[in-house]
């Protein structure tokens, strides 16, 4: 996966609540069913994160900047 990819997959955390949850649920799954496939060693990585923090500074943004569905909260 190239750093672009790792880069999309943190953005779509912060700004897409739907997709943080099922990457809370299952990283690997989540990220795969949005065409997003990790290595092991790159998801072992992003597993790691504090998902409570990016769950917290998610609830910081501007309603703007996040996915306009509905689904941030």
């Amino acid at each position: 996966m190239s750093q672009e990819a790792v880069e999309r997959i943190l953005g779509r955390m912060i700004t897409d609540r739907r997709f943080l949850c099922q990457a809370i649920e299952s990283l690997q799954t989540a990220s795969m069913q949005e065409g997003y496939p990790l290595s092991q060693i790159e998801l072992r990585l992003l597993s790691g994160l504090d998902l409570d923090c990016i769950t917290e500074f998610a609830g910081h943004l501007d309603p703007g900047l996040c996915r306009a569905d509905g689904t941030r909260g």
